[in-house]
């Protein structure tokens, strides 16, 4: 059953016009003053310059990652990345994985949200209209409409999905309904339902014609002038075909389809079951969008970002730090609302003591030890060259002069390349040596720069770099400030879809293998070919340890990015001693000193357990707002909560 919609003008779906060039950062998510909560929808949708603001404020629907902690304390930031264990946030004691919530306390919802700018959504599909004349600057036309529309119901598509990630089934809405209506009410539609949904609104909108087929919009260019940056934002043909395989990939993963047995017992109050027995079938679809996502993004030049060396091979260390620094062929969708490009995050994972620097953000060991090693075997492998038995020098390829570190552990050495380019451990140069400090170090140890004593410290002994740039430093003739898109989707994510759905139908499917190594390569470590033809790693063929090492790839690959809360959920690894134990997050001893024995309970070198969290299997899907349930005769909650 559907639930209708309210015809209500509200102040919130207000946002000024999109302004979506990079060059500004400008956050195109502020609300406007220029449109008043007293308008009538008749004066609304006669003014094209009160539309165009209306459609706007539905761009506020999308999500956006970069946070990576409570500086955007909203279920549509970065808050995932801390929920799931990744990083951590300076003074979290109240932090709501330490002691669990309720549907009554649990923060971060996006339910009612979502339902306003869908219920927006639906209001301007059924008013927009061409307006003015020719003559008129801010003419609508009828292009611009036909446009304006498939947006629209992209944004409709993408808000089900957030919805979905998130929640599960939930009530489908697709009508208009007088708001004095004293029966409104809604029963969640199934997974099916509303996957299906999503699917016919996105297939419409990728038929239409209405949308351009890609940001891409001179390929013989290079640098900014290659793409349309100036609507940015704007949904194109690739983007809608990369949800749209998203979308599939999540309904064929466990949490959705068959694998979450609690799940399997909720039922609406008429007996309808919301959530199906497992299809096969599911991997099979998701398989299919993914092909047919990758014909567009080969036609229109999307391939995953490189840069190389003189000598034509790829440069690991530049492509990952690039990656996230300007706009680029691997990116099929994005924004410039990204909080890297202020001082919010550069100044938050700075360390205290190299100019203005909060060190407000931390990475978990769990992060850390994902990292490969210079081989492309994991810590925990046969033959790795992996160690914690003392300290050595260690070249830091992030450093302008490439500096070489003395006495530093031997955890972070002989590590891949992403490694450096996104951890800040012990004893590492920063990547511009403070003036007249030629041979500073980053300290998390007692009585170093970035230790304890103050509350703006990372508390497990590492700060994120992997969005960082190197250019910047608080002081001088320095840049303080870079513009960088925040990225949506990246080819490489879906590469790793691939994998995944290619392993759950024919664990012999060579592609499995291909698409996981390409994306090694370019991270420049040996790919599984290479290491089992070297005696080294043999996965090929081996269904659970492949879906392992995809998973695994995932984890560091995709690092920080907003993914890997949604990942491990629909995987369902996060109970106590599974791949992703969500029960607990490691750390180096802040309470320590570096010049302690390794080990040691009074050595910065020694991991310990930083949180003891509140982990149930409840958790795999975000509990339904309590007051939602309480209001509605038909709402049910979610499994175990």
């Amino acid at each position: 059953m559907t639930m209708k919609l309210l015809n209500k003008i509200t102040s919130t779906v207000f946002a000024c016009l999109l302004a979506f060039s990079m060059a500004g950062c400008t956050d195109y998510l502020d609300v406007s003053d220029e449109i008043a909560e007293t308008l009538t929808l008749e004066e609304v949708f006669e003014n094209p310059n009160y539309m165009r603001s209306w459609h706007a404020g539905l761009f506020n629907c999308i999500s956006e990652y970069s946070s990576i902690g409570l500086n955007e304390n909203s279920g549509f930031a970065g808050i995932w990345v801390s929920m799931c264990g990744e990083a951590t946030v300076s003074g979290s004691g109240w932090w709501p994985m330490l002691s669990g919530f309720t549907p009554s306390s649990a923060p971060f919802q996006r339910w009612s949200a979502l339902y306003q700018y869908i219920r927006d959504a639906h209001i301007f599909l059924e008013r927009v209209k061409p307006t003015g004349s020719v003559n008129d600057r801010s003419q609508l036309t009828e292009e611009d409409v036909k446009r304006m529309k498939a947006e629209t119901k992209f944004l409709i598509a993408y808000s089900y999905f957030s919805l979905f990630e998130l929640y599960g089934a939930v009530p489908i809405i697709d009508e208009l309904a007088d708001p004095e209506a004293k029966d409104l009410d809604f029963n969640r539609s199934s997974v099916d339902e509303v996957v299906g949904y999503i699917d016919r609104i996105l297939l419409e909108v990728i038929e239409s014609g209405d949308l351009p087929a890609t940001i891409i919009t001179k390929p013989q260019a290079t640098g900014n002038g290659k793409y349309n940056l100036n609507e940015m934002v704007r949904p194109t043909v690739t983007a809608a075909k990369a949800l749209r395989a998203k979308l599939w990939v999540y309904a064929a993963s466990p949490v959705f389809n068959g694998g979450y047995p609690e799940a399997l017992e909720v039922k609406n109050h008429d007996g309808k079951q919301l959530f199906p027995a497992y299809d096969a079938n599911k991997w099979k679809i998701a398989k299919t969008h993914l092909e047919e996502l990758f014909k567009d993004t080969d036609k229109n030049g999307h391939q995953l970002f490189k840069v190389y060396k003189e000598d034509g091979s790829i440069d690991p260390d530049e492509s990952y730090y690039q990656l996230f620094q300007a706009y680029n062929d691997e990116i099929l969708w994005a924004t410039g609302d990204n909080y890297w490009n202020g001082t919010i995050m550069e100044e938050n994972t700075n360390p205290r003591d190299c100019y203005v620097g909060w060190c407000y953000n931390g990475m978990s060991q769990e992060l850390v030890d994902a990292y490969f090693t210079k081989s492309g075997l994991a810590i925990d492998d046969p033959g790795t060259e992996y160690k914690e038995d003392g300290f050595t020098d260690v070249l830091n390829p992030c450093n302008e002069n490439k500096r070489v570190d003395t006495h530093v552990f031997n955890m972070y050495s002989n590590r891949e390349p992403r490694f450096y380019a996104s951890v800040g451990y012990e004893g590492k140069s920063w990547h511009i040596q403070p003036v007249g400090r030629p041979n500073y170090t980053i300290g998390f140890a007692k009585g170093e720069g970035s230790d304890n004593s103050s509350g703006d410290n990372p508390r497990t002994g590492y700060l994120p770099t992997k969005f960082k740039n190197r250019l910047l430093l608080n002081t001088g003739n320095y840049p303080t400030t870079w513009a960088r898109p925040s990225i949506l989707f990246r080819l490489a994510d879906f590469y790793l879809y691939y994998a995944e759905v290619c392993n759950e139908i024919n664990k012999d499917d060579p592609n499995i293998i291909i698409y996981l190594d390409k994306i090694r390569e370019r991270a420049g470590i040996p790919g599984y070919r290479q290491l089992a033809q070297e005696g080294k790693k043999n996965i090929i063929g081996d269904k659970e340890l492949q879906a392992k090492m995809i998973r695994h790839e995932r984890f560091v690959e995709l690092a920080m990015e907003g993914q890997r809360y949604f990942d491990i959920r629909r995987w369902m690894i996060c109970g106590e001693g599974e791949e992703a134990d969500q029960t607990k997050l490691h750390a180096m001893n802040m309470n320590g000193y570096s010049n302690k024995p390794i080990g040691a309970s009074d050595s910065f070198f020694t991991r310990i357990i930083l949180e003891n969290r509140a982990w149930k299997r409840c958790m795999y899907l975000y509990p339904i707002p309590q007051d939602e349930i309480q209001k509605s005769k038909l709402l049910v909650q979610n499994p175990l909560w």
